[in-house]
């Protein structure tokens, strides 16, 4: 029985996540008239693709798309550089006060994304980084989160294995590259996969920050489908479902690297 409830408490939240994008999907399928209609109607009538004809017409996809793949592929790669270095200063590296530097810097994950915005505007004008990609994906890659999971993962591996490469003459740098990024392949698999999906969805500083037509990303491009006296409804699911398809695909190709990630990193101290 306690099992039993445990896996319908489970069924059910996933079920809560997938009405929405069930609801998505159902309306870029359907014609105008049953989207509009009073009652509302899960399964179409007539499957039609029209919808996402006219969205891909009407409005530049591929350069939005593009756009957030250079986005969300910068803000992975400079992650899992610095974070690594970081990660192993604070996790591998003694060195007074390292905890109390480790426990300020954590502190930054309470703080919202958007209390951010502010501050980085200005950091981002003085730097002439605004209407540019890297003033999008250099802020995400400071995220706090990236620091905690990879130095909880660096705490777990065995101190046996540095100090067998120590006694063989290897310095930080070696022993970073040749023991311990060799066993980190699901921590780096797990973070590069969740911020890899945050830069694609990310909307609130990647508004602020692009001001060009060409160098919109999805989220931001989506909301030129809404204007003050009208919501295209039909195009707007359409979009968001091409928008959402590729870090579905990339959750759903890879949802066991991310569990696995995820499981390992919480044996830290």
């Amino acid at each position: 029985m306690k099992r039993s409830l445990k896996y319908a408490a489970y069924y059910g939240l996933a079920l809560l996540w997938f009405v929405p994008v069930l609801w998505m999907t159902s309306t870029a399928l359907k014609p105008r008239s049953e989207i509009m209609s009073f009652t509302p109607q899960w399964i179409p009538s007539t499957v039609t693709l029209d919808n996402l004809r006219r969205f891909l017409e009407g409005y530049d996809y591929v350069t939005w798309m593009v756009n957030s793949m250079i986005v969300a592929a910068g803000a992975t790669a400079v992650t899992l550089v610095t974070a690594t270095l970081a990660a192993y200063g604070l996790a591998r590296v003694q060195w007074p006060g390292r905890n109390v530097v480790f426990v300020v810097l954590l502190t930054a994950m309470f703080i919202p994304w958007e209390i951010n915005a502010i501050p980085l505007f200005f950091i981002a004008k003085d730097l002439g980084l605004l209407n540019t990609f890297q003033g999008v994906f250099l802020p995400i890659s400071a995220m706090p989160i990236s620091l905690f999971l990879l130095r909880q993962f660096f705490i777990s591996i065995p101190s046996e294995l540095e100090d067998a490469a120590r006694i063989d003459g290897c310095g930080h740098l070696r022993i970073l590259r040749y023991v311990i990024i060799p066993v980190s392949g699901p921590a780096f698999a797990a973070l590069g996969i969740f911020i890899f999906i945050f830069s694609w969805n990310e909307f609130f500083w990647s508004l602020i920050a692009l001001r060009q037509s060409d160098m919109l990303t999805l989220p931001i491009g989506m909301k030129t489908l809404v204007s003050a006296h009208d919501i295209q409804y039909d195009l707007l699911m359409a979009g968001s479902f091409l928008a959402s398809l590729p870090a579905l695909i990339v959750f759903i190709v890879l949802r066991r690297q991310i569990i696995s990630g995820i499981s390992m990193v919480g044996v830290g101290k």
